[in-house]
């Protein structure tokens, strides 16, 4: 992780915890009036903290970008046009930290849980990440401290407003990929027993592709990057192991900030880094 101030500013020195403190606290006022459906002005925000902080207004949105890349891990979602950009220092991890003390509503999401797509033409059901050459664990510590305290697979399992929210793209998705490749008598036969609260059948949503096969998807979302963990029930695990040609983990990312998946084929150990979180325990 980066300790040098960002080289888009006017100035290559570092900067301090009080001028890291005041940008991010403004990025939460931001995602607060977002979040309440008010339209932002950034660039005047950016013209408004360049003489406080005494760094050019492009430094401080990069800052600001720096910023939306720790709450993306966290898997919360960002100030739309913020992208995440990475290399930042250990002083703006703890300032997030503290604004997420002052400001606990980000930790649950927007009220009006919707999806917001890329822009036009670009695909929503993508290819899965590739492989990394890295452990996850190099992560900066302080990073993964605050990853550790605010754990986006567990807000993101108990979120049931993001996760029905997640199905129902998915399910829509679905009947429209079907009816565009003119099975319409597909469509009609699609099924979404979880919406019934169906969850012992260990998958979400039942669908096809276009020739009549089968898909059982399995449906997690999250607001967070496209390697943000997630949680496996030991019912769907044993769901995938049996049905390996029809089952499939649909990963939905990015919801709020632009929603994209990509699929999951089993062996599930082949893809996914299992790490047992929770075991039953019994009295002997």
């Amino acid at each position: 992780m980066n300790t040098k101030g960002s080289a888009q500013g006017s100035k290559r020195t570092d900067w301090t915890a009080e001028q890291v403190a005041i940008v991010v606290a403004n990025y939460f006022v931001l995602l607060e009036k977002e979040r309440a459906g008010e339209k932002l002005n950034k660039a005047e925000l950016y013209r408004r903290l360049a003489p406080d902080v005494g760094r050019s207004e492009k430094s401080i949105e990069w800052k600001l970008r720096n910023v939306s890349a720790v709450l993306d891990e966290l898997g919360i979602a960002w100030v739309s046009g913020l992208v995440p950009a990475h290399n930042y220092q250990d002083s703006l991890v703890e300032a997030v930290e503290i604004q997420l003390g002052r400001h606990p509503k980000v930790l649950t999401g927007p009220t009006s849980v919707a999806p917001r797509f890329t822009p036009a033409g670009a695909p929503v059901l993508v290819p899965p990440p590739a492989f990394l050459n890295s452990d996850l664990q190099d992560r900066h510590p302080a990073l993964q401290r605050l990853v550790r305290k605010y754990d986006p697979a567990v807000r993101d399992e108990f979120n049931r407003s993001l996760g029905r929210a997640g199905e129902e793209m998915v399910f829509k998705f679905e009947f429209d990929r079907l009816c565009r490749a003119g099975r319409r008598d597909l469509a009609k036969e699609m099924d979404w027993p979880a919406d019934r609260g169906e969850d012992h059948r260990g998958y979400d949503v039942r669908t096809f592709e276009s020739d009549g096969e089968e898909r059982l998807l399995e449906i997690k979302t999250t607001n967070g990057h496209a390697r943000t963990r997630f949680w496996l029930s030991r019912t769907q695990y044993e769901v995938a192991a049996q049905n390996p040609s029809t089952y499939r983990v649909r990963r939905v990312f990015h919801f709020q900030n632009g929603a994209q998946m990509f699929d999951i084929k089993p062996p599930l150990h082949a893809s996914l880094e299992l790490i047992p979180d929770k075991y039953a325990a019994v009295p002997r």
